[in-house]
């Protein structure tokens, strides 16, 4: 660890985050640092082997999977998808475009545990599918952009009908096995805390389960419903090692690669463009801005853990950073934005 880059991190630490780690390589160079606590409890540290919940990083890996099954000809873009009405195409879930709305808002999902913390949701993709078909469309397919991990539940009960296989087994079989990813998975909906999982917490004064006291609240083992859309684990190198990968051509053909990075505008703050499955990227939720241009990947927010993977186009820089709470005040996305980028660009 360097000066500046230890410097960079304590800074993260003293705005109210638990423990972070960050993995990073650029210019033939890497870094590797972990720093604070993983359980605030035991005052366990945090370190490069605790796995987290990646949440949105998870559309990555999915796509992934989506492109190779086009690439074999099992699925084709811009075949409209029979397991939702309305002529929604395999490209418009990957891309946000298909119209589709949020199956349930966040604080739906999170109202039981507010009178019961041992709450244990009977999610099933199939049952989010029913209630992704049973809302009305935000547009007609193709005619706007709209963020929602519908699409991408969507898209995995699809590549489990080509497939014949789970959607877990296709990530491990096609991603993390090739590549060596150990700590990467995607737990079955019954596992509330996989091995491994670092503890994460919300604020204190969070508004989704508030505390009573001042201490931040643990919510290791609540997992609303992510699936497809987000309910992968992982660990920093593993997810960096899956962005060189999957951007310098390890996973995807020429073709696939191409189709993935066509964009289309995407309306909010968290990225300027979006392609199919991954975010195009100049700064940190428009706070900090990159100082070597766009990055591509994407960012996971889950209950409790947050994630930031980006790469360059080549995939020959990436940046991944792991924390166990969630961003909630601009000061926050300032450090991380004056870790993420250094460190993205090869500058700390």
């Amino acid at each position: 660890m360097t000066p500046a880059l230890d410097g960079r991190l304590n800074a993260v630490l003293q705005a109210g985050i638990p423990g972070v780690v960050v993995v990073a390589g650029a210019d033939g160079s890497s870094r590797e640092a972990a720093t604070g606590i993983s359980d605030l409890a035991t005052g366990a540290p945090l370190t490069l082997e605790h796995r987290f919940r990646i949440a949105s990083v998870t559309k990555l890996f999915v796509a992934a999977v989506v492109l190779q099954l086009v690439d074999e000809g099992a699925l084709a873009l811009d075949d409209e998808v029979g397991l939702i009405a309305g002529g929604v195409t395999i490209r418009q879930l990957l891309n946000h475009t298909s119209g589709l709305t949020h199956a349930a808002e966040m604080t739906e999902l999170v109202e039981p545990y507010r009178e019961n913390r041992a709450y244990r949701p009977d999610w099933t993709p199939r049952r989010m599918l029913e209630l992704i078909a049973g809302k009305p469309r935000r547009f007609a397919p193709g005619e706007a952009w709209f963020y929602t991990g519908s699409n991408y539940v969507v898209l995995g009960l699809l590549v489990e009908e080509a497939t014949g296989t789970t959607l877990s087994e296709e990530l491990r079989r096609r991603i993390a096995e090739p590549l060596g990813l150990t700590g990467t998975e995607l737990p079955p909906l019954s596992v509330l805390s996989p091995d491994g999982l670092a503890r994460g917490y919300l604020p204190a004064d969070n508004p989704l389960l508030p505390a009573t006291g001042t201490d931040p609240v643990d919510v290791t083992d609540i997992e609303p419903f992510g699936w497809g859309g987000g309910g992968m684990i992982s660990t920093a190198r593993d997810v960096a090692r899956f962005l060189q990968a999957l951007l310098g051509g390890e996973l995807l053909s020429p073709a696939m690669r191409a189709e993935m990075l066509s964009t289309v505008p995407s309306e909010w703050e968290e990225s300027d463009a979006y392609g199919l499955g991954i975010e195009r990227v100049t700064s940190l939720w428009g706070f900090e801005q990159s100082t070597c241009g766009p990055a591509w990947g994407h960012f996971g927010f889950a209950l409790g853990y947050s994630t930031i993977a980006l790469a360059s186009e080549a995939g020959d820089r990436h940046v991944v950073v792991m924390f166990n709470t969630h961003p909630m005040s601009e000061e926050i996305w300032r450090v991380l934005g004056r870790l993420t980028w250094p460190c993205y660009c090869g500058l700390g």
